[in-house]
């Protein structure tokens, strides 16, 4: 199961904590786009909004090999002994046997080492050394977020987010926020800020309201986790004659 991390979920809840605590408390901080949802009930709000991304630089690749000894019986596999590297859930199992597209689904009672894991599909499988190598694919992403601020006070409000989000307070809030979500320190951080522009806007009673917009480019380091990746136990060498092979 290929896996993306950080997700765009916890993008917006990193984003979302630094704009509450640069704003009154009494802002309420929402995300856009949600159909027959009324209008905040606050004075003051901020809509977010994810308006695109786009590559900073070619990925960087990284890779682990993991080989253990294991059986399989059903839907189980016993891990006997870890040979290289730790067993991760959601990582395909390689070997003489398997079925192919073989995805270790649980930990049952192992964590990483020895012990049982779910797997799936179901099949039998006689103790052998199998493997469950990955891949990783990391792409540094501008994502860019629209912040509408909304109220009487939001000429106020987005001079507050765009001063303080390409400032360095901003940088460190952003990562006490992720810290504080368990979301690993560094992967998301402020860029810069657009200058505010005030974008009228016209509500369901079609009476018009302050609205000041705020372009929020985040850096967001985004990684493809556990891809599937096989890697050489054996290498077999045999010589070649040149002028045989390779005839004038």
């Amino acid at each position: 199961m290929i896996l993306l991390s950080p997700t765009d979920s916890q993008i917006r809840q990193v984003l979302r904590g630094f704009l509450q605590a640069v704003l009154p408390s009494t802002v309420e901080v929402v995300l856009g786009q949600d159909n027959l949802v009324p209008e905040p009930v606050s004075t003051d709000f901020v809509v977010m909004t994810r308006m695109g991304s786009g590559r900073l630089t070619t990925s960087v690749d990284a890779y682990a090999d993991v080989a253990y000894e294991a059986s399989i019986s059903g839907d189980v596999m016993t891990v006997t002994e870890v040979l290289l590297g730790e067993v991760l859930v959601g990582a395909t199992v390689f070997g003489t046997g398997v079925t192919t597209g073989t995805v270790i689904t649980s930990a049952i009672t192992g964590a990483g080492g020895t012990g049982t894991y779910g797997v799936t599909p179901t099949q039998n499988v006689a103790a052998s050394v199998l493997a469950s190598g990955t891949a990783s694919a990391m792409m540094e992403t501008e994502v860019l977020y629209q912040c509408d601020v909304h109220g009487p006070n939001s000429n106020d409000n987005a001079e507050l987010i765009a001063t303080l989000f390409r400032d360095l307070w901003g940088t460190e809030e952003f990562w006490r926020v992720a810290e504080a979500a368990g979301i690993t320190t560094g992967l998301i951080t402020p860029l810069h800020a657009d200058d505010p522009k005030q974008v009228p806007f016209v509500n369901a009673e079609d009476q018009w309201e302050y609205r000041w917009v705020v372009e929020a480019h985040i850096q967001a380091n985004q990684t493809a986790l556990n891809i599937p990746q096989e890697f050489a136990d054996v290498l077999a060498v045999t010589l070649s004659e040149v002028d045989a092979t390779f005839p004038p």
